[in-house]
């Protein structure tokens, strides 16, 4: 089915839902842990299993989303509206995962974390799935696409900046060193910011791409797959090859952004506020400016290559680089960051690489089958996310690391490294091997203007 071009408005209002969402999620990424463990008292132990458990369901209720948006799609219900109640939805359980009784006992500060933290996850499927879906059916040309997809990534990348920043930007205006009682009054406003923010750009998404998405609409919608069509997936060598390479970057990602404070922290000798003001942002710039770069270069060598030499690169920079930053100095990592950034930037071509092969699925069966793709793609990391936090809970059990303190011994930092640097770099070196193998076809139209 051949759609006409894409209007210009179309793609920052298909990326911008990204902005609350990536805003929200990096915060949990970068402070949630930090915030239940050091700040709120909770032990490592079961603010991991809490943390394994609600991504857990967060992988399975991908599975029941998916299948909930091909039954709403077949009584005419619309991506854009199931978005804008995930963006709702979102926003207020994000409030309430960082406003919890202050006084209460270990379990109630467990079971807060875990139903507020499966809330949070399950608004953030809603919001997430129906807006990859969009993807592929916004248009049928790679370049649209990748537009659509670099939209997507510009707007998360600020959101990523937004996030990060938000608790460092309430703490620096404040006189003095913070307490925790302070640090915790940073998360809970930011908390409150990051829920407007969500609305707001949720709300733009879903109204502008209401009239798009309208028009590509086609009269019949395919029906909901069956459990064969579910283990073809698994039958693709070019999608198994991706979704191994997405799960185990999953597994470093989450190790390294539950561990980045306390690298920093412990092992360099920084200041929150360095890293929030200074690292982060730097990092996160980096990437954007990189995002037209990699663009260029998937013209010119496809998307495999790029993504590719970029994540497996990412990965040999960590085990270089993260062992030997002399601490106390700021502008090594900004340098690594910088680099770490630029590298990053190509993260949305294993995306658009899955569009493509939604295409070639298509051409086969004559079915669109994009939130089965997205859904099992996204169930997979979320998987590993889970087993990486429990890990992650038992790990600094097991090391006997106080929070508290300021200062830890060599062995513990030398453990911190190891993770944070080392483990994290291999696992993106594996996955960019899994990407170089993954023989997805470029499509006939991915020239086409």
């Amino acid at each position: 089915m051949q759609h006409t071009k894409i209007k210009s408005y179309v793609y920052p209002a298909y990326g911008v839902a990204s902005l609350g969402k990536v805003a929200v999620e990096v915060t949990l990424q970068l402070y949630l842990f930090d915030f239940y463990t050091r700040i709120l008292g909770l032990e490592p132990v079961l603010a991991g299993l809490a943390f394994g458990i609600a991504i857990f369901w967060d992988a399975v209720s991908d599975l029941m989303v998916s299948a909930g948006l091909f039954a709403a799609r077949s009584r005419g219900v619309r991506y854009t509206t199931t978005l804008w109640v995930g963006a709702l939805l979102l926003a207020v359980t994000t409030v309430l995962l960082f406003s919890p009784t202050e006084t209460g006992s270990k379990w109630y500060l467990f079971f807060h974390l875990l139903i507020a933290y499966v809330l949070v996850n399950t608004g953030m499927t809603l919001l997430d799935l129906p807006q990859s879906s969009l993807s592929a059916e916004l248009s049928r040309k790679a370049d649209e696409r990748n537009k659509l997809l670099a939209s997507r990534m510009g707007f998360g990348i600020l959101g990523l900046a937004i996030g990060s920043a938000l608790p460092g930007i309430y703490l620096a205006t404040l006189q003095g060193e913070p307490t925790d009682a302070v640090v915790a009054d940073s998360r809970s406003v930011s908390a409150w910011w990051l829920a407007i923010l969500v609305i707001l750009t949720g709300s733009l998404t879903a109204w502008f791409l209401r009239a798009r998405e309208t028009e590509t609409d086609t009269a019949e919608h395919s029906k909901m797959p069956t459990l064969a069509e579910v283990w073809d997936l698994f039958k693709d060598r070019a999608f198994v090859d991706l979704l191994i390479a997405g799960v185990i970057a999953a597994v470093g990602r989450t190790v390294n952004a539950a561990l980045a404070l306390m690298y920093y922290r412990f092992v360099l000798e920084l200041s929150e506020a360095q890293v929030t003001q200074f690292i982060f942002p730097i990092f996160t710039l980096s990437i954007v400016f990189s995002i037209p770069l990699w663009i260029r270069l998937s013209k010119s060598y496809g998307k495999r290559l790029p993504a590719y030499v970029a994540i497996g690169g990412l990965g040999l920079m960590g085990i270089i680089a993260y062992p030997i930053l002399p601490p106390g100095l700021l502008w090594p990592p900004l340098l690594v960051s910088t680099i770490g950034g630029v590298l990053c930037g190509a993260v949305f071509l294993v995306d658009s690489l899955i569009t493509d092969l939604i295409d070639s699925d298509e051409a086969a069966t004559g079915k669109r089958k994009e939130s089965l793709y997205f859904a099992v793609w996204k169930s997979g990391l979320k998987v590993a996310r889970a087993i990486a936090f429990v890990t992650i809970g038992l790990g600094l059990q097991m090391m006997g690391l106080d929070l508290s303190l300021d200062v830890v011994s060599d062995s513990m930092q030398w453990g911190i490294v190891l993770l944070f640097g080392v483990l994290v770099g291999i696992c993106f070196i594996v996955a960019g091997w899994f990407i170089r193998r993954a023989d997805v076809s470029e499509p006939e139209n991915s020239k086409q203007n």
